[in-house]
């Protein structure tokens, strides 16, 4: 055994001596003092990442291996510098010893690629001759006047397809000039160009381009094939008919009324909810009860809370026309069908002018709040008829009537009749009792209701 350490160190001490490039293997990195602590080690046949360790603890050194290799090795080395110790244990590979005080960093020096591996340069190939000009070819003679007729139809023919793509992309959003119809049909001509549209009471026929928004109360929006709508359409009772190879870039929204959409048309935007678009399903009995009674509720609930403030704040005016309905209910249904159509005309003669259209915009407003007002005490009233004998309370008697109303509602054919004898005969105490009160009496004039009746004419002041 001590032979054998005696020939390690010898072969060892030979090594440190001849093996100059062989320690050119290592790349030293960092400072390496030239004094380097000499160690001595006596390791026999362990790993070479386990020989590293031991040599740096020997030298007290903290080291980081990153690629050491699998080999065993065996030290036996006596006063020795470390460094010199550290070289020979890597010898046989290419590694980087970065140094900084007294922590080391070992791994693999990254190959560099031989000469002998680099592929050959490819041969430049030759340049192809160039070919040799062809001869221009004769002129065409000019057709007769017969071609270039049928090559005109042809171009006739085939503008209109491509009239919707030149149309988008020569007009921007926002050109042209407003109009504003009241009372008679607008036709937009193919070649013309316009902004917003307000119409009131016609039809509305596009087929050129509207480069803003559409809105109609009262009548129909058609765009014809080719026409091209930027903005939105927006229509209050009436239709849309979106024809083939129209086109509608913003939303469409419609109450009271129906889209027509044909195959190949493009509407941009959303559809609202409120339309009922010929391609959708039919609804089934039950849906169409289901909605009509939730749409009934919602009436009640909204006439319910009308009629409690009426009775709250306007308890005169309320029971002016709770008196007439009870009074009069037959004579009340009858000015309610006159009082409509006289509305209808004034509203159309209203909207004939400019100046008109703001007072038409507020007495519709004002009329539509006094209807709700007058259905509040039909409705009353005839809760009182049924219950008055029980109990006296006026919030009891609408919450009937508004009740009634509700379950009356879905039913296809009462329901309707029900909703029209209510508005006409919420319309025609309107009229008897002069709005309830607010529209004067004429000086002079007398109640046509006298005292013996049943049924008293409020007073009103």
């Amino acid at each position: 055994m001590a032979g054998r350490r005696l020939s390690g160190l010898a072969f060892l001490l030979s090594a440190l001596t001849t093996a100059a490039p062989s320690l050119a293997a290592v790349e030293k990195q960092g400072e390496w003092p030239a004094d380097e602590k000499k160690i001595s080690l006596d390791v026999e046949r362990v790993s070479q990442e386990d020989a590293i360790k031991r040599l740096a603890e020997a030298a007290g050194w903290s080291v980081v291996i990153h690629a050491p290799s699998t080999e065993p090795a065996s030290l036996h080395v006596k006063d020795q510098p470390a460094d010199k110790v550290l070289a020979l244990l890597l010898e046989g590979g290419q590694y980087v010893a970065r140094r900084d005080g007294t922590l080391i960093s070992i791994s693999r020096a990254p190959a560099a690629p031989s000469a002998e591996a680099l592929p050959a340069a490819p041969p430049v190939p030759p340049v192809p001759p160039v070919p040799a000009v062809p001869p221009v070819p004769p002129v065409p003679p000019v057709p007769p006047n017969d071609s270039a007729d049928e090559q005109d139809e042809q171009n006739e023919q085939a503008a209109p397809a491509a009239e919707p793509r030149t149309g988008a992309a020569q007009h921007r959003r926002g050109e042209g000039k407003d109009r504003e119809v009241v009372g008679q049909s607008l036709v937009i001509g193919k070649d013309e160009v316009v902004k917003d549209v307000h119409l009131v009471g016609g039809s509305l026929t596009i087929r050129g381009v509207v480069t803003g928004s559409v809105e109609v109360a009262g009548g129909t929006v058609t765009i014809e094939q080719g026409a091209h709508v930027m903005g939105d359409a927006q229509v209050m009772g009436g239709s849309i008919h979106v024809k083939k190879g129209a086109r509608l870039d913003g939303n469409a929204k419609i109450v009271g009324g129906k889209l027509h959409r044909e195959e190949g048309s493009i509407i941009g935007g959303d559809v609202s909810t409120r339309i009922e678009d010929e391609h959708d399903e039919e609804p089934t009995n039950a849906q169409r009860f289901m909605r009509n009674f939730s749409e009934s509720m919602t009436s009640g609930a909204l006439l319910f809370a009308l009629g409690a403030v009426l009775i709250a704040l306007f308890t005169k005016r309320a029971e002016s026309l709770k008196v007439e309905i009870a009074a009069r209910p037959m004579r009340s249904f009858a000015l309610g069908i006159v009082g409509s159509l006289g509305a209808i005309a004034l509203l159309v003669a209203l909207c004939i002018t400019l100046v008109g259209i703001p007072v038409a915009v507020v007495g519709l407003l004002a009329g539509v709040f006094g209807l709700f007002a007058a259905m509040c005490s039909v409705l009353e009233v005839v809760g009182r008829a049924l219950i008055g004998h029980k109990t006296k309370n006026e919030y009891a008697h609408l919450a009937l009537g508004c009740a009634l109303f509700v379950l009356t509602g879905p039913l296809p054919v009462i329901g309707e009749i029900v909703r029209v004898v209510v508005v006409l005969v919420a319309i025609g105490s309107l009229v008897a009792t002069r709005a309830a009160g607010l529209i004067p009496m004429k000086k002079g004039a007398k109640p046509t209701m006298d005292d013996s009746h049943p049924y008293r004419s409020a007073e009103v002041v």
